[in-house]
C-alpha cells in the first residue's frame, strides 16, 4: 500500500528536527515501527530499535532492516530493558482516542530515554489542524497490484475521535480481482491538550510544522524535550 521509498522526505524531515532538538543520537527506539519505512533512512544516522504490536507487520520490517533489533509489543508497557537517546513515534499513536492511554504511551517513553534524550511525536492531526479529506493511492509489483480509497471525516467534533474508511482493489498475478474494505477510529486532541498531557508525564512539548512536497493539509510534529 505505501512502499518504503514513499518515506524518505518525511523521514528526512524528521529527522532535522530531531537533530536540531539533540544533535548528538546515537540510539533511539521507534514505538509502533509498522513495516519499518522510516527506520530503513533513520537508521543511516543512527542505530534503531524497532517496536510494534502487530508480529505481521514487524515480519515485513524485519525484510526491508534486517540490521535492526525487532521486538513486539504495545508501546504502553513494552519495556526493552534500557535507555536511548531518542525515542520516536509516529502515526500509529493518532489509533489511542483515549487520553488514559496517551499519557501511558508518554510516561513510557521517559522511561526509555536517558537524561538528555528526545521524544519525537508525528500525529496525524489536532482539533486545530483537522480536515475531512479523501486521497488515493497504490502500488504495482511483481506482477499484482492494488488501489485504495481513504475517507476521514469527524463525525463528533466533541468525543476526541475522527472515523476512518478504507476501500481496496486489488488484482492477482492471473488477472482476478478482489475488493476489501475497513473502519478505523483516530483520536483527536488539540495541542493544549497534548501539551497537557505531555507535562503530566515529565516533557516541554515543542510543536514544529512539517511541510511536506505533495502531501496537502497543515501538519506539526512535536519535540519533546525532559523537564529538568
Amino acid at each position: 500500500m505505501s512502499p518504503h521509498t514513499e518515506y524518505e522526505e518525511e523521514a528526512h524531515l524528521f529527522l532535522n528536527i530531531m537533530l536540531q532538538y539533540h544533535p548528538d543520537i546515537q540510539d533511539a527506539i521507534e514505538f509502533g515501527s509498522g513495516g519499518g519505512s522510516n527506520a530503513f533512512y533513520l537508521k543511516k544516522f543512527f542505530s534503531m530499535t524497532l517496536t510494534d504490536l502487530s508480529e505481521d507487520m514487524l515480519r515485513v520490517s524485519r525484510e526491508l532492516n534486517p540490521d535492526c533489533l525487532h521486538m513486539q509489543g504495545d508501546m504502553r508497557t513494552i519495556d526493552a530493558g534500557r535507555q536511548f537517546d531518542l525515542v520516536f513515534i509516529h502515526d500509529a499513536i493518532s489509533y489511542f482516542t483515549d487520553k488514559t492511554d496517551l499519557l501511558a504511551v508518554m510516561k513510557n517513553a521517559k522511561k526509555h530515554l536517558n537524561p538528555e534524550g528526545l521524544l519525537f511525536i508525528m500525529p496525524d492531526h489536532y482539533t486545530e489542524t483537522f480536515e475531512a479529506r479523501t486521497s488515493d493511492g497504490g502500488i504495482d509489483k511483481d506482477g499484482r497490484g492494488m488501489r485504495y480509497l481513504e475517507w476521514s471525516y469527524d463525525l463528533d467534533p466533541e468525543d476526541h475521535v475522527t472515523e476512518v474508511e478504507y476501500a481496496y482493489v486489488m488484482r492477482e498475478k492471473d488477472g482476478k480481482i478482489t475488493h476489501e474494505s475497513d473502519s478505523a477510529k483516530c483520536g483527536l486532541f488539540s495541542m493544549p491538550e497534548w501539551e497537557e498531557l505531555l507535562s503530566e508525564a515529565g516533557f516541554n512539548a515543542h510543536f514544529e510544522r512539517i511541510v511536506f512536497s505533495e502531501e496537502p493539509g497543515t501538519y506539526f510534529a512535536i519535540a519533546a524535550t525532559q523537564i529538568k
